[in-house]
């Protein structure tokens, strides 16, 4: 590979759950991509505040643009929302591009790519968490879904970058 991120190799990286990978790629990959996923989280943090608090708020700014005839009034709250949920869009993407990251590793490891799978889905788990586990564990739901998906990350990381595989 001529580099972590040169054409050859991203597309390798990132596009295909096929090859293996050894830990040192597998950490720089993981570096990349978790970094652009705290861009991204910061960026929907940070424009978050521009964005009304309650739904009220929120009608309260689109009907002070109508009356006044000034939608320039609605374009932050409007580019607010849309910047967000492309970052949304392009966090779902990344989190791709860690599955197929971790599925190299685990075809190194000698195991089935879908493991790699894990890593994702408890991320998301704990980012709906709130509507989960209020439903089926009212009282300590939340405290249990992070201590469980923590683990679940704790072992992912030390299977795909402490263990050592074929390469």
């Amino acid at each position: 590979m001529a580099g972590l991120l040169g054409a050859h190799s991203a597309r390798f990286l990132f596009r295909d759950d096929k090859g293996s990978i050894d830990r040192a790629s597998w950490w720089r990959a993981m570096a990349v991509l978790v970094l652009a996923l705290a861009v991204m989280g910061a960026l929907v943090m940070a424009l978050d505040d521009f964005l009304p608090k309650t739904p009220e708020a929120a009608e309260a700014l689109v009907n002070r643009a109508a009356e006044s005839h000034n939608s320039f009034l609605s374009v932050p709250y409007y580019a607010s929302l849309f910047v967000i949920d492309i970052s949304y869009v392009l966090m779902i993407l990344i989190s791709v591009c860690i599955y197929f990251v971790s599925a190299k590793r685990c075809n190194d490891l000698g195991q089935p790519a879908q493991m790699a799978l894990i890593l994702p889905a408890a991320v998301y788990v704990q980012i709906f968490s709130p509507i989960i586990s209020d439903q089926l564990l009212p009282v300590y739901g939340r405290w249990i879904v992070s201590v469980i998906v923590l683990g679940i990350v704790v072992w992912q990381v030390y299977l795909l970058g402490f263990v050592k595989g074929k390469l």
